[in-house]
């Protein structure tokens, strides 16, 4: 049998506008100056190169890169394939993209991964010439495989049999492969931080939360939660948080600290790190048996227990941010959220007791939100005083429980989904509710952040933390700098238009809500088992999973 040749694989977060963070759950150029790693290109570009590709990973929005410059550069790489990821509000821009590259080396190949063409491939592969592929879910060994296949010349009838590949049939149509199910063992994938030494500038990213440089890894993926409106649960990982090894996590995590000397903390973008406590207190005892000395950040539901907080505490955990989304306990159960407002309540007290500062997440625009709703999510982001807070309409993204929900119900203000930001890429509402048009939910977002953090009892606090901390008060005053020179430079744009929906009788109960993605895909996993022709005919007679 012949060598597969070393194939040359390109990872492209594409360029769009200046700062514009495509990695995160809700993408977009964030006020408070917040730019994400590319971590699932960096994961995929990590099991790529161990399986003997040569890559290259561009970051075109943090490095400043545009799309002349992008198609220079790989013009001197001479890529055999090229990852392109997206997003729902770049998805057109990514496309053109997608096509330039295709035009400008006709050669190459072109994946498009990512949460918005995972629920959406047929219509991505039906857009337009430039594409060949899109990968389904979980991409790292979709698209490996992928490569392996190219290398090898492999014709398309092998390429149609990859698990997760999404491509078109002799006759142009749309086709895929079987079902990939998410990844088993996370802890086989390769560290990504190294990947960040040699493709990326550390500077280039900023989380507000977080001491300046950060790097950003992940420990598991999947989170066990339900919430109807989170995009890479319901989208691409699933219901179950499958963790890495605490002996690998705490491993890479003194491997940064040892060879990226300008990081300052450590930032775990895992959906829910203490869903499992045991891992996250092996992970938290390993990190002062290894001389772990950077302080670190995770994301964190309120059920997690004190004891659990406070080993975490005293290994140098320091911020988390916390969803507690909203003041009303009817809409805390539309949306699956399954925690109370006492458990919030109680959890920042137990945070505060043990010196861990909170970031609180308040979303707006849910089932049977009014504005009196809206006004008791503000006043409890007042009450809990968590250390920064952010308000953000709901972002309904294609594949979750939620945007089938809007869309059912004639809910969105628009599905050109390049409106689904405004003119600098902030964040805008593309929800019209019963009673609440889309820009009364903007006015309330913008209102709610001037009340939060313009208070004098905050910039009190503020300056009390900074005298005590200096290194808090640095960041926070970075933070504020960023966020005030958001409000200079910003221009925005008008809210989507919509006509004023009268209240149906039924909003102020339980709304009955579709499954997501990953709960029908989940579900028919379990129907089916994994044999490998049950699944290609799940695949090919549910496209939606």
């Amino acid at each position: 049998m012949a060598l597969r040749s070393r194939l040359r694989v390109a990872l492209i977060n594409p360029p769009y506008l200046p700062r514009f963070s495509r990695s995160q759950r809700s993408p977009g150029v964030i006020r408070s100056g917040t730019m994400y790693y590319p971590y699932w290109l960096a994961h995929a570009a990590a099991v790529l190169e161990q399986d003997g590709c040569d890559i290259y990973l561009y970051d075109c929005p943090a490095a400043g890169i545009d799309r002349p410059e992008l198609l220079a550069r790989l013009e001197q790489f001479q890529p055999d394939l090229c990852i392109v990821e997206t997003a729902t509000a770049s998805a057109n821009n990514d496309r053109e993209v997608a096509a330039a590259i295709a035009s400008e080396l006709p050669a190459v190949r072109v994946c498009m991964v990512g949460t918005h063409v995972t629920a959406l491939w047929r219509e991505t592969l039906a857009a337009g010439p430039g594409i060949d592929f899109v990968a389904i879910g979980e991409y790292d060994y979709t698209v490996r495989d992928l490569a392996r296949a190219i290398a090898d010349g492999a014709d398309s009838e092998v390429l149609a049999a990859i698990p997760g590949l999404g491509l078109r049939a002799a006759d142009g149509t749309p086709q895929r492969g079987p079902v990939r199910p998410p990844i088993d063992d996370v802890d086989a994938l390769p560290w990504i931080a190294p990947i960040y030494r040699r493709f990326l500038d550390p500077r280039h990213y900023s989380f507000t939360l977080a001491s300046h440089p950060m790097v950003m890894l992940i420990g598991g993926r999947g989170c066990q939660a339900k919430c109807t409106y989170c995009v890479y649960p319901q989208v691409m990982h699933g219901h179950h948080y499958r963790t890495r090894s605490p002996a690998s996590i705490v491993g890479e995590m003194k491997w940064v600290q040892d060879n990226m000397p300008e990081v300052q903390e450590i930032v775990f973008e895992d959906d829910t790190f203490t869903a499992d406590r045991a891992f996250a207190q092996e992970v938290a005892r390993l990190v002062e048996l290894h001389g772990v000395r950077l302080p670190w950040f995770a994301n964190v539901r309120v059920n997690v227990d004190k004891q659990t907080l406070a080993l975490m505490a005293k290994a140098g955990f320091r911020c988390c941010a916390t969803g507690f989304e909203s003041g009303d306990g009817l809409l805390l159960k539309n949306m699956w959220k399954g925690q109370s407002l006492e458990q919030a309540k109680a959890f920042v007290q137990a945070a505060r007791e043990l010196g861990i500062l909170v970031h609180g997440c308040f979303m707006v625009g849910f089932p049977g939100e009014t504005r009196q709703t809206m006004q008791q999510t503000l006043e409890l982001a007042l009450e809990l005083r968590p250390d920064s807070a952010q308000f953000y309409p709901v972002m309904p993204f294609p594949g979750t429980t939620y945007y089938r929900w809007a869309h059912e119900n004639g809910y969105l203000a628009t599905e050109r989904f390049e409106q689904w930001l405004d003119d600098d890429g902030g964040h805008r509402c593309v929800l019209n509710l019963p009673g609440l048009p889309a820009a009364e939910i903007d006015r309330f977002c913008s209102r709610a952040y001037r009340r939060f953090f313009f208070r004098p009892a905050y910039l009190w606090r503020k300056l009390r933390q900074a005298l005590a901390q200096p290194r808090e008060g640095l960041r926070s005053l970075q933070a504020l700098a960023a966020y005030l020179g958001y409000l200079l430079s910003h221009q925005g744009g008008r809210s989507l238009a919509g006509e004023r929906r009268s209240l149906p009788s039924d909003w102020r109960t339980r709304q009955e809500m579709p499954r997501g993605r990953m709960f029908e895909q989940e579900l028919a996993l379990r129907q089916v088992g994994r044999d490998a022709r049950a699944l290609q005919e799940l695949a090919q007679a549910r496209p939606e999973i």
